[in-house]
């Protein structure tokens, strides 16, 4: 839990809503975060600053830089930048940990917008600035992504898609999918070619539906466990985007995709390691 500032504790201020830019007050540790990955504070026989990928991060965020001889090389450009624009700042941020990869300090650029009241944070695996979501919401994702399998794949892009820098919908939405359907299909429909999440929704609401069983189970009597399953999966499928041609076919929204992101990663959680299984 983040440390609350006195003064908001004791009453006499307000809490702080996070900050989606790049307040006066991060601005300078930020910067300075950034200098370390740079190498500025790397000595030369460590290499020193990282001129590679300088020009390919000046390259990626869309920064006009000039050749110069000072010994940071165009590092200075871009943190001069980055100053008068909040979004290129973030943009800045976001594609560091991209291009550094393991090699980023993540855990320090998380904490310090963490204390800074930040929208964004960092990814559980440390590529990325993601929009910040509630512990419980987090720790759930991170619970689900543990296997290393297309499932925890798909779920990371779907993840991606609707808490990134740049948000898609759609895309969100469409991962979203895939990551229940790899997960849901071969438990399912093993022997069914081309099978979908609307198959399977239709297989466990069906008239074996009795027969499948959730841990936890469903306590209610009017309602068994695969048709539980199946009014989740009914929620998300399908991508209202992908309607072939009818009159329903519309671009999803914002919350919309990140409720069936949650609601997939709660779906997966729920399904994975013996969580559904069928009577014999």
């Amino acid at each position: 839990m983040a440390w609350e500032r006195l003064s908001v504790r004791r009453g006499r201020a307000s809490a702080e809503a996070l900050v989606e830019g790049i307040p006066d007050y991060l601005a300078y540790p930020l910067t300075e975060w950034l200098r370390t990955e740079f190498g500025w504070h790397r000595p030369s026989s460590q290499g020193g600053v990282d001129q590679e990928f300088l020009r390919r991060l000046a390259t990626n965020t869309r920064i006009p830089v000039a050749a110069t001889s000072a010994i940071g090389g165009i590092s200075t450009q871009i943190t001069d930048a980055i100053q008068r624009n909040s979004d290129l700042f973030l943009d800045v941020l976001d594609a560091t940990l991209y291009l550094r990869g393991r090699r980023a300090n993540a855990q320090d650029l998380r904490q310090l917008l963490e204390m800074g009241a930040s929208a964004w944070t960092v990814s559980a695996d440390g590529t990325a600035l993601q929009r910040r979501v509630n512990d419980a919401a987090a720790g759930a994702y991170e619970s689900a992504i543990t296997s290393e399998d297309v499932v925890s794949g798909e779920l990371a892009d779907a993840w991606s898609a609707a808490f990134g820098r740049h948000p898609d919908p759609s895309d969100a939405w469409d991962h979203a999918i895939k990551a229940v359907e790899e997960l849901l299909i071969p438990m399912v429909l093993p022997n069914k070619p081309k099978a979908n999440l609307g198959g399977v929704a239709g297989e466990l609401g069906g008239p074996a539906s009795h027969k499948w069983k959730l841990t936890p189970s469903t306590s209610s009597e009017k309602v068994d466990d695969g048709k539980t399953l199946e009014a989740m999966l009914r929620l998300i499928w399908p991508n209202p985007d992908r309607h072939g041609g009818g009159v329903d076919r519309r671009a999803p929204t914002q919350p919309e995709a990140e409720r069936v992101v949650h609601l997939s990663v709660a779906i997966i959680e729920l399904c994975r390691a013996g969580g559904l299984s069928k009577l014999t």
